[in-house]
């Protein structure tokens, strides 16, 4: 993907400005691609307001992140930040990513980065993304080429961790706000989820 866009450092609202995308394309980085549009909200009310909160905000979100995002696989996962480690609670494609299945995320700079300091982590192409993850491979054959993994907020000081595998390699500032803001509706739909239980 090339383009003329030039952001700089001293001017954070450069982004703003239009990209020439391959071809004869164009296509506008301004505040509305990083906004929930009213469909979204709709959608994530309704599930808020559902009989299983939990289930349908992971449905909704998943729904947006195809339609906004360019996502080939979501999930959501618990972490269990004594053991560093994850568990799958939703998944876009249970037979490559099964839902209940473990994962040891120890001595890995990601868990430091995610579980640990609760940051979003970005990584674009496969270098970065072999670097965070022992089964890049297996993501590139599913053509995840980028990933943004979004930390949220459980009740008792619990953490779930989002993930957005991408087709594209390349993630817009645009993109990584709307995931985070799909991860407040993820704490949202946990913590009702727990109030019902």
């Amino acid at each position: 993907m090339s383009s003329n866009l030039t952001v700089s450092a001293n001017r954070p609202s450069e982004h703003l400005r239009s990209a020439t995308i391959v071809g004869k394309m164009q296509t506008s980085l301004n505040e509305s691609d990083a906004a929930l549009l009213p469909a979204d909200i709709s959608l994530l009310t309704s599930a808020i307001s559902g009989a299983d909160p939990r289930g349908a905000v992971l449905d909704a979100i998943e729904q947006i992140a195809v339609a906004r995002m360019q996502i080939t696989v979501f999930s959501a996962s618990i972490c269990f930040l004594d053991t560093l480690e994850l568990e799958r609670v939703h998944s876009s494609l249970p037979g490559a990513y099964a839902v209940g299945a473990r994962k040891s995320k120890r001595e890995t700079s990601w868990a430091r980065h995610v579980m640990q300091r609760r940051q979003v982590f970005v990584g674009e192409g496969p270098l970065e993304m072999a670097a965070a993850f022992d089964d890049q491979e297996r993501m590139a054959k599913l053509g995840i080429r980028s990933i943004i993994n979004v930390p949220f907020a459980l009740r008792d000081d619990g953490l779930g961790v989002l993930a957005f595998g991408r087709a594209v390699e390349r993630v817009r500032p645009a993109e990584i706000t709307l995931a985070r803001m799909l991860g407040l509706a993820a704490s949202a739909g946990f913590a009702l989820s727990a109030r019902i239980e």
